[in-house]
């Protein structure tokens, strides 16, 4: 291992996919510290030695963990960010003083920020003052559980400096866990949050009990505005063709693992969306990148239909039958619109 690999790593984040990076990081080489915001939380890290609440049974025996942000980022130049869309904005103030000269955040957020619509990657710049020169995101069809137990995976990292994409990509490669490169970070960025959405459409569908011609409507005309949007802010639409966009979008929208997609059958059995939100007891990045998805879309004058409908029952508290039948009676128009 070079002295470059023998620097640690900073994880900040402790739900199931900052404990699975740092867990992936951890078995690759790489000494990691692992930042819970939540003192009690980091202190069961450390007892058991293990994540019982989100990822059980993957050993943390060499993560050392701390809910102490300055002391997880001391001597960190590689700084691996696993929070909720939602908590990042707070998260960036708080790194304003504390990222080194030469720091790299590498964004594992798969969200935007619900009310100003923000992508992480623009928080970081405008709130952190983070140059985006030294920014990567890292997204792609990425189940936590299915990552520790070595399925075959792969991802994409997403950068506008070439270097840091491959240095971002040589952290994580592994031969259980291949990583791409990409310089559009805005269709990585948007891809990764938008499939959310879709994927809560995709839940009530299930629990539903519509079949596999509703499923494959849903997601080809749900990708459609994904694109729609993702290209209306600079995105290339190639990228949305990539694990960032159709790869995640096939494993979030389909998996039972999926917070978004089980909030979806939820809300299909009738339950609030505060009910559905109790009962998964995390973050379903959907619910906000929602609300940030038509914000966005009024600023840009995009259509979401399926979104909308999305919204309406997350909000407003339309019944998700009548969702689905609002977009099945649609006006008839072109596919290609």
């Amino acid at each position: 291992m070079t002295e470059q690999q023998k620097l640690p790593i900073a994880v900040l984040g402790a739900g199931s996919w900052g404990t699975a990076l740092a867990y992936l990081l951890n078995g690759r080489g790489f000494p990691v510290k692992l930042w819970s915001r939540h003192e009690k939380a980091a202190e069961n890290l450390t007892r058991l030695q293990e994540n019982v609440k989100y990822l059980p049974d993957v050993a943390l025996s060499d993560v050392r963990v701390s809910p102490d942000l300055s002391r997880v980022l001391e001597g960190c130049k590689r700084i691996v960010v696993a929070v909720p869309g939602a908590a990042v904005m707070e998260l960036a103030e708080q790194m304003r003083t504390l990222l080194l000269p030469d720091s790299i955040v590498i964004s594992g957020t798969k969200g935007l920020h619900p009310e100003k619509g923000l992508r992480p990657a623009q928080i970081w710049e405008d709130v952190a003052g983070l140059p985006l020169g030294r920014y990567a995101a890292l997204s792609g069809p990425n189940l936590a559980g299915e990552i520790v137990t070595g399925v075959p995976t792969s991802t994409v990292v997403a950068a506008i400096d070439e270097n840091v994409a491959r240095d971002a990509q040589s952290l994580f490669s592994s031969p259980t866990f291949r990583v791409y490169t990409n310089d559009d970070l805005v269709g990585v960025e948007l891809g990764g949050a938008l499939k959310n959405v879709v994927a809560i459409a995709a839940g009530i569908g299930d629990g539903f009990g519509f079949g596999d011609n509703s499923k494959a409507a849903l997601l080809t005309r749900a990708w459609h505005e994904m694109t729609r949007l993702a290209t209306a802010l600079g995105a290339r639409q190639s990228t949305l063709y990539g694990l960032s966009g159709l790869g995640d979008l096939f494993a979030t929208a389909s998996s039972t693992k999926s917070r978004n997609h089980q909030l979806g059958v939820l809300l299909a059995r009738g339950e609030s969306l505060n009910q559905a939100q109790n009962e998964i007891a995390q973050v379903a990045e959907g619910v906000h990148t929602t609300r940030a998805a038509m914000r966005l879309a009024k600023q840009y004058d995009v259509a979401l239909p399926v979104t909308e409908q999305v919204a309406a029952v997350l909000f407003e508290g339309r019944d998700p039958r009548e969702a689905v039948e609002q977009l099945m009676n649609r006006e008839g128009c072109s596919e290609t619109s």
